[in-house]
């Protein structure tokens, strides 16, 4: 017996080494193989020796997904090491261990884990070792939806990889860092880091890393609406992780391709990459929470072709997962998707119920993206009343201005539009169609604006496309109107969001088509330059168009004719173009994404409107104007100086589509407050305009003031969104039903019949 033991004790140091070289090469199987050979020879043997052996093979069953004989290994190691006391080997152990403990779901064990590691780490003086447990540590917070906290962690272990003068671990962490700033809704701030992941990477050679860099920023991408650069981004990760062997990176590539599929309307394609990423997720560890991530995808997926028997299904299969979880962005957004389909089921009380539940679980999570899409669900939906509905659309603006996702707010913009029966000057249309009466003047005392105001009557016989740029919100569809009243008022009017329409659908509703010219044509249909001719068409974001419809609409452009599909007739066209957009047409060229002779042709006469913030001389006019429109001030009266302060001294990140939406939005909560003017009401638009009380509490005033402010706030956002019910606006703020009533009469803030759209209890 004793000569086995000195036998063993002189395999393990080698054992150990070529383990350890094999798990390097990735040689995951081979690793287990050299292991289960000479296994009698270690299990005779105690102490590190034995325990660095089990260790590697612990990472060789982790990588290989075989997580109950890793977990097994990993903690036959911590035994072995742990007889010749703690040591840093005793460490990796924690660190490994931790990281099986977390993929099966033991999250507070696995956390005790990285916790053991970093204090082990920490008292040898081993700076490696630290940052390497605090990075693991910050990954287990960010699982668990604890953002900032994990971003304390991580600026932590960037301290220490700086001393270190580690590029390999700061590429890593600057990945980690994008990918917090992403779930915390800071979009620019996560591209920029994570760009900075890729470049990073790409130069060390880390070709893993770089995949999984490739893959956040596609990620990113998806959540500002930029599915081409989101596209393009994964296509970047795709090989290089099939290169590297990576099952999970794979499936989550699969999974993010999946969604992007669904949210440009390529549902087919969807559906095949999705069906991937759950076959390799579901090989690799069934109950994970990656496999309920992709069954929530899937359920939505279905959802959206109206297949509520499958999305059913697959919501159901996602439940039993994600609730054995505590992963509250993932619960929260299975939670809106069941409310999405208990809707189109006519489950009234069901859906409600759901959409209120999705909204608080992911308030609780601090995620915007996906709150933001919570409340946009809510904001369409028809069960609520119209004030609700502007309530949870309002909450949705803020989201989407804060972080300047241009596409979204576009769409949210548009539905608060819809919900108002009055016209206003900057309302957007939200679909195709005609106008044929003439646009009010376009506001503004900006000279830059007024010069082009003035050039419009003479642009009215080149009869040359024009093409009008600016950020979001700044009123491109407002000027194509008012160019529309003056060069040719009493003639067609057509406006399309080429965004806002299925690629699919975007060619026939423009050039039209004949009976029989595909399935399901059963007519003819003259398309929008036919409907347009004699007029002025305008094409809203043109920057969304597809190339092989860029290149139909310049053989248009350039012969002045159409032909439908399916026909051979063609119709002469007279009919004024104007392009809309966003994007920046001139990058989109020069990436190859935007046709180059197409923009030729369209910016022949160009004119960008300058934002909000950069003609602030417009914000008093403005606001005077709807704040009149609204009934909230009459004509004749001054402004109050600190009202106009308020609106000045924000930025409008919506420009003036935003500015005009706050109003909206005074005009609710004037509705409610018994007592205080706008001054006062709109403090609450600005000082705690993103429901967050850290930033709440950086105004003006006392402490106790603005506790106040953001309180009244709180109190006056529940009303709104339990349509005026006391105790469903307690159960919104987890405060007893008698609270609320307290301070309601604290601080004069009442709910009539009518504004709440029921009786109030």
């Amino acid at each position: 017996m004793g000569k086995n033991i000195n036998y063993g004790k002189e395999f393990c140091n080698p054992a150990a080494h070529r383990l350890s070289l094999l798990v390097e090469k990735r040689d995951f199987a081979g690793a287990i193989t050299y292991y289960e050979a000479s296994r009698d020879l270690v299990d005779d043997v105690g102490g590190a020796s034995a325990g660095s052996v089990l260790l590697n093979v612990s990472k060789a069953y982790s990588s290989l997904t075989r997580y109950p004989e890793a977990l097994k290994h990993a903690r036959l190691a911590q035994a072995r090491i742990a007889e010749d006391g703690e040591s840093l080997l005793l460490a990796e152990v924690f660190v490994v261990l931790g990281g099986i403990l977390l993929e099966m779901g033991e999250v507070k064990e696995a956390k005790k884990a990285f916790q053991d590691a970093e204090s082990i780490f920490r008292r040898n003086d081993n700076l490696e070792g630290q940052c390497r447990a605090l990075n693991r540590l910050a990954g287990l917070m960010f699982r668990q939806a604890e953002y900032r906290n994990a971003l304390v962690v991580l600026m932590d272990a960037v301290e220490i990889a700086r001393k270190l003068d580690d590029r390999k671990k700061l590429a890593f962490m600057m990945g980690n860092i994008g990918r917090l700033h992403t779930f915390m809704g800071d979009l620019d701030e996560a591209e920029k880091n994570l760009v900075i992941n890729v470049d990073l990477s790409k130069e060390l050679g880390d070709e893993l890393e770089t995949a999984r860099a490739y893959l956040s920023l596609g990620y990113v991408y998806m959540q500002q609406a930029a599915y081409v650069k989101a596209e393009k981004a994964l296509a970047e990760a795709y090989p290089r992780i099939i290169n590297q062997k990576s099952r999970r990176d794979e499936a989550i590539y699969f999974s993010y391709l999946g969604e992007l599929h669904y949210r440009s309307a390529r549902y087919n394609d969807s559906r095949d990459a999705l069906e991937k990423a759950l076959s390799i997720a579901e090989d690799m560890a069934p109950q994970s929470s990656l496999v309920g991530r992709i069954l929530r995808h899937l359920a939505e997926l279905y959802m959206r072709l109206e297949n509520y028997r499958l999305a059913r299904r697959f919501a159901a299969r996602a439940t039993v997962i994600l609730e054995q979880t505590v992963n509250k962005v993932e619960i929260g957004a299975l939670y809106r998707v069941k409310a999405q389909i208990a809707e189109a089921r006519n489950k009234r009380e069901s859906s409600l119920r759901l959409f209120r539940k999705a909204i608080d679980v992911l308030d609780e999570s601090g995620v915007r993206f996906e709150k933001a899409e919570a409340l946009l669900a809510a904001g369409r939906s028809t069960l609520f009343t119209s004030r609700q509905r502007m309530t949870y659309l309002f909450r949705a603006e803020e989201l989407y201005a804060r972080y300047r996702v241009a596409a979204k707010l576009n769409e949210v913009s548009r539905l608060i539009s819809t919900l108002e029966s009055a016209p206003t000057i900057l309302k957007p249309r939200a679909s195709v169609g005609m106008n044929r009466t003439n646009a009010a003047d376009y506001l503004t005392t900006s000279r830059e604006i007024e010069r082009f105001k003035a050039q419009i009557p003479m642009l009215r016989s080149t009869g040359l496309p024009i093409l009008l740029t600016g950020e979001t919100g700044v009123g491109k569809d407002h000027m194509a109107r008012y160019f529309h009243s003056l060069v040719r008022p009493q003639a067609p009017y057509v406006v399309i969001n080429c965004a806002s329409v299925p690629e699919t659908l975007l060619e026939s509703e423009l050039f039209g088509y004949s009976r029989g010219a595909f399935t399901g044509a059963e007519g003819d249909k003259p398309g929008l330059f036919v409907a347009a001719n004699g007029g002025v068409l305008l094409l809203d974001e043109i920057g969304d168009m597809r190339q092989s419809l860029q290149a139909k609409l310049l053989g248009v452009l350039e012969r002045r004719k159409v032909t439908p599909l399916g026909s051979t007739v063609e119709v002469d066209l007279d009919v004024i173009l104007i392009a809309a957009t966003n994007k920046n047409l001139e990058a989109m060229v020069d990436d190859g994404s935007f046709r180059r002779d197409l923009y030729y042709r369209l910016s022949g006469i160009t004119f960008r409107i300058p934002p909000l913030r950069e003609r602030k001389e417009d914000i008093t006019l403005l606001l005077k104007h709807f704040l009149v429109k609204r009934n909230l001030l009459d004509a004749g009266t001054e402004l109050p100086s600190e009202l106009v302060r308020q609106f000045v001294t924000y930025d409008w990140p919506g420009n003036v589509r935003e500015l005009e939406n706050k109003v909206r939005r005074l005009e609710i909560m004037s509705q409610l407050v018994a007592e205080g003017d706008l001054v006062e009401i709109s403090r609450s638009l600005f000082n705690e305009s993103h429901n967050d009380i850290d930033e709440s509490l950086n105004c003006d005033g006392s402490l106790f003031d603005r506790i106040r402010r953001f309180e009244r706030k709180l109190i006056t956002e529940a009303l709104l969104t339990a349509g005026g019910n006391k105790s469903e606006a307690a159960r919104i703020l987890g405060v007893h039903e008698a609270t609320v009533r307290t301070k309601l009469k604290r601080y004069g803030i009442s709910l009539a019949a009518s504004a709440s759209g029921g009786a109030p209890n």
